[in-house]
């Protein structure tokens, strides 16, 4: 193998891994570990890193479990005054038909005004329960 000095001025080439010492000297620097040594400690970091990665897992399930708690508690109310306005607006529209059905107190509705009051009525509940819950209790928990 020949000696070359190393060329400061000028990056390394392929040609260099020619001239390149076989085996590297040890120094007053180099720390000495046997095999057996390296591989206990890899050993003991590789159990470390599964217990950590346990650890992660069972905090994640922690954390998702205490998010679902969360979400319930604060979509209990909109869920419960989502319900009342329905329950209430079909209440009141069905108090509207039977006035128009039985003519009570004189009261009669335009066939246009009827066709609107089912039609919302059904919009309402459609579209509250299919699109704003399933929003708020599906689309909360992605």
């Amino acid at each position: 193998m020949p000696d070359v000095e190393p060329r400061p001025d000028q990056a390394p080439t392929l040609e260099d891994i020619d001239t390149a010492p076989e085996v590297i000297p040890p120094t007053s620097a180099d720390v000495p570990v046997s095999t057996r040594e390296y591989a206990e400690k890899l050993a003991e970091v590789s159990e470390r890193a599964e217990r950590l990665n346990e650890q992660t897992e069972r905090l994640k399930e922690q954390v998702k479990a205490e998010t679902t708690r969360t979400l319930n508690d604060l979509i209990k109310p909109s869920a419960a005054k989502a319900f009342r306005f329905m329950w209430a607006y079909c209440a009141a529209v069905f108090l509207l038909l039977l006035l128009h059905g039985f003519k009570a107190f004189g009261f009669s509705l335009p066939d246009d005004v009827l066709a609107f009051l089912v039609g919302s009525t059904a919009t309402t509940v459609l579209g509250l329960v299919g699109m704003v819950l399933t929003g708020i209790f599906i689309g909360a928990r992605k």
